[in-house]
């Protein structure tokens, strides 16, 4: 196997219709190499013509999360396979750890069987690392796994994360499914916010857009953990691009905030369009018996009210553009004002 990315490779990129994949195809495409991405359905005539326009050059395959076929078809051919594709953090997305699971079981298996295949960057999260562990663990590495045995687990999205992770690392290590040991490598974002290019992404923007319309008035005592869609989509490549990065599990965040500035943000930049978001901070007793009635509470409790340090163990992979969460907010804010969604 060749160590390295050349301009003209083949990339697949699944789900790319997505709010961030829709960013990894993008910059691909700027960076000279080629593009295929999967989409759920390859009938859906606006969303083609959109991509088209969007990621010019690009061809797709159909390829769905929760069926194998198709798989085999979509990486043939490939050398690099960023795999972004999951199930929507949306209450309407069902079993959203099933998908999780299967999809990237499917995905996986064909790749490592693909024999152009040279490396897979599996796209995870601060979800699969930092949720479920009692309130004196305050300091997180790529080395924490999310405890799934226990409240963290029955929130569907941190235990979709986790499993699929996982089931990756697993299946990459498994001399059988993996006999030419192709390297597999994760990128753990935390919160992810910016522009999107696809006018349908509102699902990931949907917490900036219900602060912005005062629809969230207080906010837990929680530090967030943020990266800009733009870093995240360039950290992915970076980390493609990187052999030393291998094996290994990476976190993706530029600004580190509590939960409220982004409120307070959104209010001193566009008050005078009538968003002024409330940016009240819940004291975290009032979470401390909530958390008996709410998995959802439980889950977070433990990072409530104190430093919630992430501390990447591989900094120098990527040096972040996006640092300013003024800047992130408008981007952001703009982008929805843009695409109508506010």
């Amino acid at each position: 196997m060749e160590n390295g990315m050349r301009q003209g490779d083949l990339c697949l990129v699944t789900g790319v219709s997505g709010y961030l994949a829709s960013w990894i195809g993008h910059h691909l495409i700027e960076q000279g190499y080629r593009v295929r991405g999967t989409v759920r359905n390859t009938q859906n005539r606006e969303q083609q013509e959109k991509l088209r326009t969007l990621l010019p050059g690009a061809e797709f395959v159909e390829a769905d999360l929760r069926r194998e076929s198709g798989w085999a078809e979509a990486v043939r051919g490939v050398k690099w396979v960023f795999h972004v594709a999951s199930p929507q953090a949306v209450a309407s997305e069902k079993d959203r750890t099933g998908g999780a699971v299967r999809g990237t079981e499917y995905l996986l298996r064909a790749a490592f069987g693909e024999p152009s295949v040279e490396k897979v960057v599996l796209t995870s999260s601060e979800a699969a690392i930092a949720y479920g562990y009692p309130r004196s663990k305050q300091r997180f590495t790529e080395d924490d796994w999310t405890v799934v045995d226990g409240p963290a687990g029955r929130n569907d999205y941190f235990r979709s994360k986790t499993m699929a992770e996982k089931l990756a690392w697993d299946l990459a290590a498994d001399a059988k499914a993996n006999s030419r040991r192709v390297p597999l490598a994760v990128v753990n974002p935390g919160f992810i916010a910016g522009p999107s290019l696809v006018p349908w992404g509102r699902f990931s923007l949907e917490m900036l857009k219900n602060i912005t319309l005062g629809k969230m008035p207080a906010f837990p005592d929680m530090v967030n953990h943020m990266v800009d869609v733009r870093d995240c989509a360039l950290m992915h490549i970076a980390v493609m691009q990187n052999p030393q990065t291998n094996g290994r599990r990476h976190f993706s965040f530029g600004i580190t905030s509590k939960m409220a500035n982004m409120a307070k943000s959104i209010r001193s930049q566009y008050g005078h369009l009538g968003y002024k978001p409330r940016s009240f901070v819940i004291p975290t007793s009032v979470f401390w018996a909530l958390k008996w009635f709410s998995s959802d509470v439980a889950s977070l409790y433990g990072k409530l009210g104190h430093a919630n340090e992430y501390v990447a163990k591989h900094p120098g992979v990527y040096r972040y553009r996006y640092t300013d969460l003024d800047r992130l907010m408008k981007d952001s804010v703009d982008s929805m004002l843009e695409h109508g969604w506010l």
